[in-house]
């Protein structure tokens, strides 16, 4: 009896150790497919991982190549800004200076329009001057031409110049210089009436000058002539002081000497005839001019507003 009880559990032992190592071989091989199938898994996540960081790594080197291109992009721009800063800068300056040239411009030319508008005006008085003179002188030869006619003179008045011209044989005898008696009664009626003309209340202010000049003709030397023709003109003039001259006031005589002046032409401005021939009776001759005051200075300027100077 002992001894087949002994036998039954040693066998039952052996299947337990047997169903143990069944189980642990078994639970072995779970753990070894759970292992494997863990390390299959890191390991294939480990690729994707890999992978992913490749990827992004990649993407990265991408974003990094981009990143320099930007950073290349915007230093070109940075430079570009600073060169057309730069060049902003330069051209506000060249604008500050030709603002400035411009401004100096504008008060130069302010300055040169009023000078313009100064001249200007001054110019229209001097023009309005030289028409008022130029007027008031051909009034004043109609008045000598009005008033000689109505003393019964027939002395002829150039209507440009006012010019009144004695032959020298109505003065003086052939080559002399002693006034004739017909002479003297000429100038007795003449003077008076064309002194009291010039230097009447309207017209004394204006006149400057009383010119009497001696002419003759082309025969003999000049300075024969010239001599003839100064002794000519003197004769009238002493005459004119002299005190057979009752016919002019003392006052009026002060007042001629104050403004006449005598000239000897000799043979320097001869009369012709129309065939070009000389007048020597018209050359031989004795003029009274007057002169305004100025008057040189007026003929210059007529002559260049004239021109259009």
């Amino acid at each position: 009896m002992h001894t087949t009880r002994s036998k039954r559990r040693r066998g039952s032992n052996n299947s337990f150790w047997i169903s143990y190592s069944d189980l642990m071989a078994g639970m072995l091989f779970t753990f070894a497919l759970i292992l494997f199938a863990s390390i299959y898994q890191l390991i294939d996540l480990q690729q994707k991982k890999t992978v992913e960081l490749q990827t992004k790594e990649a993407q990265l080197s991408t974003q990094q190549s981009i990143l320099l291109d930007q950073e290349a992009e915007l230093k070109d721009k940075e430079e570009l800004l600073a060169t057309t800063t730069l060049l902003l800068q330069q051209q506000q300056s060249e604008l500050e200076e030709n603002r400035t040239a411009l401004t100096s411009a504008q008060e130069s030319l302010s300055l040169q329009q009023s000078k313009i508008e100064e001249q200007a005006a001054l110019l229209a008085a001097q023009q309005a001057r030289i028409d008022k003179l130029i007027g008031l002188k051909s009034e004043i030869i109609e008045a000598l031409r009005d008033e000689l006619r109505g003393a019964g003179l027939d002395a002829t008045v150039d209507r440009n110049t006012g010019a009144i011209v004695f032959t020298g044989a109505v003065l003086f005898d052939l080559n002399r210089n002693e006034l004739k008696d017909s002479g003297k009664e000429l100038l007795k009626r003449f003077l008076p009436v064309y002194l009291r003309t010039l230097m009447s209340d309207e017209y004394a202010e204006f006149v400057g000058e009383i010119i009497l000049e001696g002419h003759t003709d082309t025969s003999g030397s000049y300075l024969h002539n010239l001599e003839l023709s100064q002794n000519r003109a003197l004769a009238v003039a002493q005459y004119c002081f002299g005190p057979e001259m009752l016919e002019l006031t003392s006052a009026e005589k002060v007042m001629l000497q104050k403004i006449l002046t005598v000239n000897g032409r000799s043979y320097a401005d001869p009369v012709y005839n129309a065939d070009g021939t000389e007048n020597k009776e018209a050359s031989r001759r004795v003029v009274f001019k007057f002169r305004l005051k100025d008057e040189e200075m007026i003929d210059q300027m007529s002559s260049i507003l004239e021109q259009g100077y």
